[in-house]
């Protein structure tokens, strides 16, 4: 895939903040509306996490409109800046002290948090190595002929374990997701996957 694709140098964004904010606010929409509400975002300074947490909720609410689910996804980015600030110092060092799945729980835990922000999260922000089991993963797997359980936790319960015992490092990780992402976005259906340059792999 990376010969194919090329290095995809996931993920787009000039903080590691604004990958915090843009793994929430991607949740359920097109990444086209997550940026218009990242670009409301920088232009009201409040893309930092003091500032999110300053906001009055409907201001916040206002600013993510285009991202959708706006009420909930504020919530959750105000529980995640003050988590973040508040456990961490509002720097990804602060949480050194936290083993991996100790990390992983604690995003669990907050409101909002599912299992693919949670790994986002995990891989992109905190530089641990995570597999983000998307769906864009999920009908690569189902295509190259996995057995693929229904729904994220379980199908991250069944592959994630294999993932990292390639031993694949967190930089690799994050290019794994990018191509699988990046594939799925060019060859949407099986037919068009059938086509593709995978359409030899053995199945």
């Amino acid at each position: 895939m990376e010969r194919e694709i090329g290095p995809t140098n996931w993920w787009p964004a000039e903080t590691l903040f604004e990958i915090m904010v843009g793994a929430v606010l991607t949740q359920n929409t097109a990444w086209g509306n997550v940026d218009r509400s990242l670009a409301a975002l920088k232009a009201a300074d409040a893309l930092e996490p003091h500032a999110i947490v300053a906001l009055k909720p409907e201001e916040l609410q206002e600013l993510i409109r285009p991202s959708g689910f706006y009420r909930n996804k504020a919530r959750t980015l105000q529980s995640l800046s003050q988590w973040y600030i508040e456990r961490c110092g509002a720097d990804p060092s602060g949480a050194e002290n936290m083993t991996d799945d100790e990390l992983r729980s604690e995003l669990l835990s907050l409101f909002g948090i599912g299992g693919e922000t949670a790994d986002d999260l995990v891989l992109y922000v905190f530089s641990r190595r995570a597999f983000v089991a998307d769906t864009y993963a999920r009908r690569l797997f189902a295509f190259l002929g996995f057995d693929v359980p229904a729904g994220y936790p379980a199908f991250h319960r069944s592959y994630a374990p294999a993932v990292l015992a390639t031993g694949l490092d967190v930089n690799q990780l994050k290019e794994l997701h990018g191509l699988i992402d990046e594939f799925g976005k060019a060859y949407r259906s099986d037919d068009d996957k059938a086509g593709s340059f995978l359409a030899d792999w053995p199945r």
